[in-house]
């Protein structure tokens, strides 16, 4: 029987996932909880303890977390470990001491082996070696899976983890050095386009293949895993289709309108060569993703065209120069 969800709280609204879960969840008929940082410090225990015992969620998607490209996790590895175990044990603890009905945690698919066998299977996990790359983050988002398992074993709390690939989409975080590779080529193309430069630099060959999923089918997926996933293991999202780095920038050159040259650094790392997870137990729950990547990149470039265009014109209003960011 599907779980009955009378109030929720998303945690990380405001993000690239929590928003798409907001857009998703004020469609339904639910008492949806979506408190800013400013309102609520996931890093304080006190402060989340007091605020779920005055908002008393019913249930909870732990969406928060500090994320990034490879460039944020090289510089910012101290805040990517700290940061994401710290809010991750503020959560759960809280609500396993308010005896919350159920808790879906999510994670990576960075948390498996450098070389473990592809599609990755849920079964990877601790197998071997991580990605170097964003060790620290992977190590994170492990402890809040095992957070989940062991007050699920010992407590019989009712806590899932789910391991998504890579999520790009509205609301996307739009920086050269922190963001993931998407919403960074974006922004770089975009750039490129405007100042009419003849060829831009792209880090690494090119030529490793990854996965990506709309922040849309990710909502869908979490809806699906909140009502009807309630096992001990931990359970894979993807979109089930890979893309080499190379067509990827390709393809977002051509949404964007970029027409010159690009250029692979093989100096710069690549990360794993292959990254795609097995998405067997979702799609056995009936989810399929809805969003093809052509028009998703579409959309999310108009996303950032429109984002852009708000905040040219916030910074004229309050220097009267307009003030690309």
């Amino acid at each position: 029987m599907s779980e009955k969800i009378d109030s929720l709280w998303i945690a990380g609204a405001s993000g690239l996932v929590g928003s798409a879960l907001a857009r998703f969840y004020r469609k339904k008929k639910i008492r949806l909880l979506t408190p800013s940082r400013s309102e609520l410090d996931l890093t304080s225990q006190v402060d989340v303890e007091k605020w779920m015992e005055v908002n008393n969620p019913s249930h909870i998607i732990m969406a928060a977390g500090t994320v990034g490209g490879i460039g944020a996790n090289h510089n910012r590895p101290a805040e990517f470990i700290s940061d994401n175990i710290i809010m991750a044990r503020n959560v759960i603890h809280s609500a396993f001491k308010q005896r919350i009905e159920k808790l879906v945690y999510l994670g990576s698919s960075c948390i498996y082996p450098k070389e473990a066998e592809q599609p990755i299977k849920e079964t990877s996990l601790l197998t071997g070696t991580l990605e170097p790359t964003n060790e620290p983050y992977a190590i994170a988002k492990i402890a809040g899976l095992k957070m989940c398992e062991s007050y699920r074993s010992q407590y019989k709390s009712n806590f899932v983890a789910a391991m998504p690939c890579n999520i790009y989409g509205v609301g996307d975080t739009y920086h050269a050095q922190n963001s993931h590779v998407i919403p960074a080529m974006i922004l770089k193309l975009h750039d490129a386009k405007i100042k009419n430069l003849a060829e831009i630099e792209v880090w690494g060959t090119g030529d490793v293949l990854r996965e990506f999923m709309w922040s849309g089918d990710l909502a869908r997926a979490l809806d699906v895993i909140m009502r009807d996933y309630n096992d001990l293991e931990h359970i894979n999202i993807g979109s089930g289709e890979e893309i080499s780095i190379k067509k990827l920038v390709k393809l977002i050159a051509k949404v964007v309108g970029y027409q010159g040259d690009i250029v692979f650094n093989p100096d710069h790392p690549d990360g794993v060569k292959r990254k795609i997870v097995d998405n067997t137990k979702i799609t056995a729950l009936g989810w399929r993703p809805q969003m093809h990547l052509k028009e998703g990149l579409e959309k999310s470039y108009n996303d950032f065209l429109e984002r852009r265009i708000y905040e040219t014109a916030f910074e004229q209003n309050k220097t009267g120069d307009t003030v690309w960011r």
